[in-house]
């Protein structure tokens, strides 16, 4: 008892004098501060060095900063923070309150901790900030009364978990954790679960288990806590992600409800033409996953199949054009077929299809226009008809231009052909007076000449031919009779034969 007696007689003692900077620390003793005690340490801090003990039952203020090598069990007493607070040692949570009021910024380093209950009362919403520098789990409560909390130290963003169980309290504008901020609930299944951090879900016939919600804000970062359209990075969602992480997929459509406040409007006025957009990872594109709605109210619904990432945005700032589907096939012996599809496309002037004898050297086949600014779905295709004589594999990619000429390009597609050798064929054989036949030309892909001439060796009609695979015979104004065909290139020579009847 002789501690206990010392500090509380200290405690008292500096109790009458706050301004003095006083300092105190637990050089290896067991501390303890019992039932209806203050202990009071002024602006010098607190120090509870490796193999101290400090248990609180009582109320401890510490003016200063306190630091925890040791081991500090926080029982059922009030600790009160108003400087930064270092754990490196150990922090047995009990059910006590941790209340955090400095005057000034302060920082967190829970080193691997759990606190049971967090209270912030900072003295200016929206200026004063607790700062954490370390993942920190809050067993039952956090409390936020004035002031921010902000997991992002340094160029890392920690987590603040709350787990099943644990609730928020307090998020306003001007007060909220920026940063990212985990709240976990089990047995998601029958009724909806609002997480208490902007994410209302309704599993509606799903039982998903347990599920994790974390809501990534506040910190102005894109593809981190706000979503960006990577062709138009000045097009925009609100600076608010949720990461939903189910322990089971749902089998059928959920209801998920968004809402945010003002602080994380990121500039977007007006939200009379909000949509939802979800992404599959990081780095991804999003993609419009719910019908366009008044959110002025700063929240919207929608009713996903998949549980991933999503954001708020509105119809002015759409985030990607979103391609949803890209094949490459084969199309008989001579030509590769190519179709996409993309699910919404903001400024979109169109796409190139390149293709690729490599998959490293891509040189452009085809264009074909984009939708410009749309939400509903599109469907686009190119048939390929000039492919290289004897290719055996061929590689085929997208690049999407935007109107600003901003270009992003789609993942590479693969097309395996038979070898065919070179030849030259005409079909139909015979074709009516006013009517076209056809060519199919599997020679060197070089440009060239296609000659009609009659029986007598007179040329009758010239067309250039450049390689393609497919083509047609100039028999336009010719009259009923036999005509010989010429195929001729710089190290080829074909020849055919059709009749205009």
């Amino acid at each position: 008892m002789k501690h206990l007696f010392t500090l509380m007689a200290l405690g008292a003692a500096w109790s009458a004098v706050p301004a003095a900077a006083q300092d105190l620390t637990n050089a290896g003793a067991t501390v303890t501060v019992q039932a209806g005690a203050t202990l009071y340490v002024g602006t010098g801090g607190l120090t509870n060095q490796a193999g101290g003990t400090l248990t609180n039952a009582g109320t401890l203020r510490v003016d200063g900063p306190l630091a925890n090598p040791g081991t500090l069990d926080l029982g059922t007493g009030a600790l009160e923070v108003r400087g930064d607070f270092a754990n490196s040692g150990i922090i047995v949570p009990g059910i006590s309150p941790v209340s955090f009021i400095g005057t000034t910024d302060q920082l967190l380093t829970p080193g691997g901790a759990t606190l049971y209950q967090v209270l912030v009362s900072k003295p200016t919403a929206g200026a004063n900030t607790l700062r954490l520098a370390g993942d920190l789990t809050v067993s039952n409560q956090l409390s936020l009364t004035n002031g921010l909390v902000n997991t992002k130290n340094g160029g890392t963003v920690f987590i603040l978990h709350l787990p099943n169980g644990a609730t928020l309290s307090g998020e306003a504008t001007g007060r909220y954790v920026l940063g990212s901020l985990e709240i976990t609930r089990s047995a998601v299944s029958g009724a909806a679960v609002d997480f208490g951090h902007g994410a209302v879900l309704d599993p509606t016939t799903n039982n998903l288990g347990t599920v994790a919600i974390t809501r990534t804000a506040g910190l102005l970062t894109d593809d981190v806590s706000r979503g960006v359209n990577f062709t138009t990075p000045s097009y925009k969602g609100i600076d608010r992600i949720w990461t939903i992480s189910p322990a089971t997929q749902p089998s059928a459509a959920v209801q998920l409800t968004l809402s945010w406040l003002t602080d994380n409007d990121n500039g977007i006025a007006d939200f009379t033409q909000a949509q939802i957009f979800q992404q599959s990872a990081t780095g991804q594109p999003w993609a419009v996953r719910g019908p366009v709605a008044n959110a002025s109210g700063r929240s919207i619904s929608m009713s996903p199949t998949t549980l991933a990432r999503f954001t708020v945005s509105n119809a002015a700032n759409p985030l990607p054009v979103t391609l949803i589907d890209f094949t490459a096939r084969a199309e008989g012996p001579a030509a590769a077929r190519l179709t996409w599809a993309t699910a919404s496309e903001l400024n979109n002037a169109g796409f190139t299809v390149e293709r690729s004898l490599d998959a490293r050297v891509f040189q452009g086949i085809g264009t074909v226009a984009g939708a410009g600014t749309s939400t509903s779905r599109h469907d686009y295709t190119l048939l390929d008809n000039k492919l290289p004589a004897g290719a055996t594999l061929l590689y085929y990619r997208l690049r999407q231009t935007d109107v600003s000429g901003t270009l992003s390009y789609s993942p590479v597609r693969t097309v395996a052909l038979t070898a065919q050798a070179a030849g030259f064929v005409v079909y139909p054989t015979k074709v009516p007076v006013g009517q076209a036949a056809i060519y199919l030309y599997t020679g060197p892909a070089e440009a060239g000449t296609l000659q009609v001439l009659d029986l007598l060796g007179r040329v009758v009609r010239t067309a250039p031919v450049d390689g393609r695979a497919q083509g047609e015979v100039p028999l336009a104004g010719l009259s009923s009779g036999s005509y010989l065909l010429r195929y001729t290139t710089a190290t080829a020579r074909f020849g055919g034969r059709c009749v205009v009847e």
